[in-house]
């Protein structure tokens, strides 16, 4: 008996089970996903990728299917505009998708990706249709499940904008989320991860971004005892565009980890990232970006930026920035920085009248202000920056 099948509450004939109703080409998918999820081994203090994860008191063992259900708020106008919103179960009876029938795999697929890709029930899936331009942000809000399974397709010349909230209390949570932007469409999305305290969650985000069109992602990080979220951006077509931003507040014993793909696979590309955390008490944050440029990808434009505030001496922070460039027509640039809050702005802010417990907290304010920023759209992030603001009242300097 392999270790997998000796912790996880989930077998082959339970998947094919699960997948007996749908498409033939999306159960053998599934069954092939399995495959690999009980071909790799579970992780410990010394696998790769899991070095800086402490694991102490933290349990692995996946949870038992059962249905993921996603409420999908379509505002009046993307009705109007023809949208479709839908369980994916239900979209794939109705259309072909290729991003569900095989296996998606790529940086993050590790173990608890590929049982994603095999257990999920339920799901989500949006559709806008080619030219429509929907100003309103479509909210989709996770009502439980452990493997919630989230497919958008943005048409072609089509904008919208989609906020996905995940606040579950379930101790396992292992979603998948794929997002594909037709030639000239332009989405922004954001990821808000605020589970309860004791969860342990895994994120696989991957994107396909077509001919000129562009993405703009925000992961917002608050909740989960740990949380590990993979983002790959595959810039697939001439002129494609994808800004990816990051922010994280980390107290107690939490502990976050991100990794990153921007995958530069055509000419004249372009990417921008910019990843941050607050780290409180006795919390961790590890960062893993890799930028990756072929060598047909001539002409790229790819920055990198993590950025980590340390609040507390008991904080923690490691950031790992990795290139593989094989064009020799391209511009891209990474950097990282570590440390405390700084004493000379603290000094500036308290020269003019400011208490060292409020000055800290407009600090550390200013310090998410700029991904706010980067991101647009206030009416959006206002809801973000009311969900921190709890716990930065809490800093003192």
């Amino acid at each position: 008996m392999t270790e997998s099948t000796a912790t996880a509450p989930i077998s082959r004939d339970l998947v094919a089970r699960i997948g007996a109703s749908g498409p033939e080409e999306v159960l053998e998918a599934r069954l092939a996903a399995f495959d690999a999820f009980e071909s790799m081994p579970f992780p410990t203090e010394s696998s790769v990728g899991w070095r800086r994860t402490d694991l102490a008191g933290i349990d692995l063992k996946p949870a038992p299917p059962a249905e993921s259900v996603c409420d999908i708020g379509l505002p009046e106008s993307a009705k109007a505009a023809g949208a479709i919103a839908s369980s994916l179960e239900d979209a794939i009876r109705k259309t072909s998708l290729p991003v569900v029938s095989t296996v998606r795999t790529g940086l993050s697929f590790r173990k608890f990706s590929a049982l994603a890709q095999s257990a999920w029930q339920g799901g989500g899936y949006l559709h806008v249709p080619a030219g429509a331009d929907i100003a309103d942000p479509i909210q989709i809000s996770w009502k439980g499940g452990p493997y919630p399974r989230l497919v958008v397709v943005i048409g072609k010349n089509a904008r919208a904008t989609v906020v996905e909230q995940h606040d579950q209390s379930a101790k396992y949570l292992s979603g998948r989320v794929d997002l594909i932007l037709e030639d000239g469409a332009r989405l922004n999305y954001i990821h808000v991860q605020d589970c309860a305290r004791e969860s342990v969650i895994f994120s696989h985000q991957r994107a396909e971004i077509g001919r000129d069109a562009k993405l703009v992602t925000l992961n917002f990080g608050l909740g989960g005892r740990l949380a590990r979220t993979d983002v790959e951006v595959e810039l697939q077509g001439s002129g494609a565009e994808s800004d990816m931003l990051g922010l994280v507040f980390a107290e107690g014993e939490q502990q976050f980890d991100y990794h990153t793909l921007q995958g530069h696979r055509a000419p004249n590309t372009r990417s921008d990232l910019l990843f941050k955390s607050a780290l409180d008490d006795r919390s961790h944050s590890a960062y893993t970006g890799v930028i990756i440029i072929d060598r047909g990808a001539q002409r790229s434009d790819a920055y990198q930026a993590n950025r980590n505030l340390l609040l507390s001496e008991g904080a923690r922070a490691d950031t790992e920035p990795m290139l593989e460039i094989e064009a020799d027509d391209v511009r891209c640039t990474h950097g990282a920085t570590v440390g405390p809050v700084d004493e000379e702005q603290l000094f500036y802010a308290e020269s003019r009248g400011l208490e060292p417990d409020v000055a800290a907290r407009m600090i550390v304010e200013g310090f998410f202000g700029e991904v706010f920023e980067k991101f647009g759209q206030p009416s959006v992030t206002k809801l973000l920056q009311g969900k921190v603001a709890p716990h930065v009242a809490r800093v003192g300097a």
